[in-house]
Parts: structure tokens; C-alpha cells; sequence
């Protein structure tokens, strides 16, 4: 234990000084209308919440030009206003992070729990609108329609759900009416379905159901579902039944299993996982991982760097051993490189240790001390 802590105290201070280099990863697309934080380390004027508009921009202050934002990533997005920033700042440091999804409606009507408006976000499907209205066992999937204008669009969903056909849950548009027709099963019993799922409950149990189906028609998973732990409680077995989620959700019919009456599916919540910032950041400490975490997004977290004094050139990102025995590495990152060039970013795991390095010029060693300060507990 003492090793460890001198150990993260090394790297704390070698990240105030040392250089940087580039990893990868990717966000999902902005759309009109998603709401943004813009974090322009230092200028309190730029750094703000800003929606799209309906030409897929944000007008930033000063008279500086609409920057399009629409179909970027969060870290595209980053580099595209730190271009526009360049025309009145010295090289701005710009973090952009995902705040709310832009939404719309569309109409559900037939075999539904609510028939009716559907808010749901843009880019969403059709499984994700019928999620929203309460689909269930007496819904037909196999003949559900789309009405968007004078087209009808036919689709098959359980072919998407048994994986046979991937294209069947199609992308709605604003004002679509998604049809659902009244299914004649025969029903076997029923499954209990707990835990962080979207609608959880019992579920009348047709003759030949499968794991995969039940998730399709409680919504899926939720963001925190801990989807490598998910069992199936049966009656007269001695142990829970363990699912591989990710072969089931695929289509591989050795995963996805059949589901018999009585069965009780439990989608536990995945442990909080924590990340430690350190170096030139305002607001250092232990901070949980909720959902996919970018590294400008970890960084945004502890206020972003110090003005000044910090330099996202020079990140460093310490990853301990995983339980699966992979071993621990040290990643460096440019993450200024990154912004520039619209590459995607590093996404933050369990445990990670990140250090923000500092600019060496204007350093002295009191500055170097008053950061380490909070961490002296690392060298006990």
C-alpha cells in the first residue's frame, strides 16, 4: 500500500511536467436541438449552455460567426469552436459536454397501453416509441406500420428482435404514426422482470418466448444495468441461470435462452465506478463514471484546468490492472492534438488515475506544493 501511494504520488508530480501523446474512442452525434455545456477555460463569457438551432448551430457571443454543430461528436464540436474562438482568443482551451437530448413527438395508436403523442428523442426507433406507449404480449410485432405522409412503411420487429433482420426498427421522423395491430398468442404464464430494466413487472409469458424478446417488450436496460451479472431465477434449479447479454441481444439463439413460466430475470445496478483528476484542475478528487465518460468530460468535472497553469497537451491517464488480468498501463494524451484534428477521445475507466499536466513556464515550486497539498494523504 505505502508503494502504491508513493507510486500515484510520482505520477501526480511527473504529470506537471511531462509530454503528451494521442488514444481513441467516439461520442454520439449532435442534432438540433440538443442542449450543450461550452467550457472555455477562463472566459466566463463563452462558457455557457447553448441549444442548436434549426440550421444546426450556436451563435456564440462577439459577434463571431453561427459555428455548425449538427452531426459532430462532442469532441468535433470542441474543435470546431476552438477554430471560431481563435479569431478573438489566444488559444482557447474549448470542453463541449452532452446536457439534454433535443426531442419530438409521433402518434401510437392500436394494440398499446397509451395510445396517443409520444415524446421521444431525436434519432430514436421504432421500439423506442413503443416503449414509451406500453407494448406487450397482445401486440403483434410481426405486422406493426409506420404512416409517414401518404407512405405506409411495413415492418417485421420481430425479425429485428430474433436478430434475423436488423433493418425491421426503423428511424422515426417528427410526426410519424406507428400502428400496432392486436396479436392472437397463447399464453403459458408469466415471468417476473426486476431491476434496472425500463418497465419492470410481470410479463405474461407466450408459448416460446426468449430472453431477448422479454428485454424488447420491458424497453431494455437502463443506463445503469451492470449487464454482465444478469440471472434468471428458475424454480427447481439450485443456482441461478448467469446470461451472456451481449450474445443474447445479438441474436445467438446458445445465449438466447427460452423462457419458462415462473422465471424471474434480474438486471442488477452496475457498482459505481470512480475516477481520481489530479494535477492543474480546479476542483481535483474521486469522481463516479455514470454511463459512457469522454476525457474532456472527466476533466469538465473538476472545473476543467487551472487557467493559466494548466495544459491539455500534457494528460496523463494511469490504468490499474483489470480483474480480468489485464495489465495496468500509462496512456499519454494530447488532448489539445485531439480537439484540433476532430479525433475521438480516451473514454474514462474504473480506477483510472488522471493527471492534467501544468505549462512549465510561470511554475515555481510553491505552485508545484499548494496543488500536491490535498493529495499529502498519497504519501503517508
Amino acid at each position: 500500500m505505502t508503494h502504491m501511494r508513493f507510486a500515484l504520488g510520482l505520477l501526480f508530480v511527473l504529470g506537471l511536467v511531462a509530454a503528451a501523446a494521442g488514444v481513441s474512442a467516439d461520442g454520439s452525434r449532435l442534432a438540433v436541438g440538443d442542449v450543450i455545456m461550452v467550457t472555455v477555460d477562463g472566459e466566463k463569457d463563452f462558457t455557457k449552455e447553448y441549444q442548436i438551432n434549426s440550421d444546426g448551430c450556436i451563435t456564440l457571443p462577439m459577434n463571431i460567426p453561427p459555428v455548425k454543430l449538427e452531426g459532430l461528436n462532442t469532441s468535433e464540436a470542441a474543435a470546431e469552436l476552438t477554430k471560431a474562438l481563435k479569431k478573438v482568443l489566444v488559444n482557447p482551451q474549448v470542453t463541449v459536454a452532452f446536457l439534454k437530448r433535443a426531442s419530438m413527438h409521433v402518434f401510437v395508436v392500436g394494440q398499446v397501453k397509451r395510445t396517443g403523442l409520444v415524446e421521444i428523442g431525436v434519432g430514436d426507433r421504432v421500439l423506442q416509441a413503443l416503449a414509451q406507449a406500453g407494448y406487450d404480449e397482445t401486440s403483434d410485432l410481426s405486422r406493426v406500420n409506420v404512416r409517414r405522409g401518404n407512405q405506409i412503411i411495413d415492418l417485421n420487429l420481430k425479425k429485428y428482435l430474433s436478430g434475423e433482420d436488423l433493418t425491421q426498427n426503423i428511424e422515426l421522423q417528427s410526426g410519424d404514426t406507428v400502428v400496432v395491430p392486436r396479436a392472437d398468442i397463447e399464453v403459458v404464464g408469466s415471468v417476473l422482470i426486476t431491476g434496472q430494466v425500463n418497465k419492470t413487472g410481470t410479463l405474461p409469458l407466450k408459448k416460446g418466448m426468449t430472453f431477448r424478446e422479454a428485454m424488447g417488450l420491458v424497453g431494455g436496460v437502463t443506463v445503469e444495468a451492470d449487464t454482465d451479472r444478469i440471472t434468471i431465477k428458475r424454480e427447481n434449479y439450485a443456482e441461478p441461470i448467469k446470461i451472456d447479454y451481449k450474445r443474447a441481444m445479438e441474436g445467438d439463439k446458445t445465449a438466447d435462452i427460452e423462457l419458462q413460466p415462473g422465471d424471474v430475470i434480474f438486471v442488477p445496478e452496475i457498482e459505481t465506478a470512480f475516477f481520481t483528476l489530479m494535477g492543474a484542475v480546479n476542483r481535483p478528487g474521486q469522481y463516479p463514471i455514470k454511463g459512457k465518460l469522454t476525457l474532456s468530460e472527466a476533466i469538465g468535472a473538476g472545473g476543467g484546468p487551472v487557467p493559466q497553469l494548466g495544459d491539455l497537451r500534457k494528460v496523463q491517464i494511469v490504468r490499474a490492472a483489470g480483474p480480468d488480468g489485464k495489465p495496468g498501463e500509462t496512456v499519454w494524451v494530447d488532448l489539445t492534438k485531439i480537439h484540433e484534428k476532430g479525433e475521438p477521445e480516451p473514454i474514462v475507466r474504473r480506477g483510472d488515475v488522471i493527471t492534467v499536466g501544468a505549462h512549465k513556464q510561470g511554475i515555481n515550486a510553491w505552485e508545484v506544493i499548494r496543488t500536491i497539498l490535498p493529495f499529502a494523504w498519497i504519501f503517508r
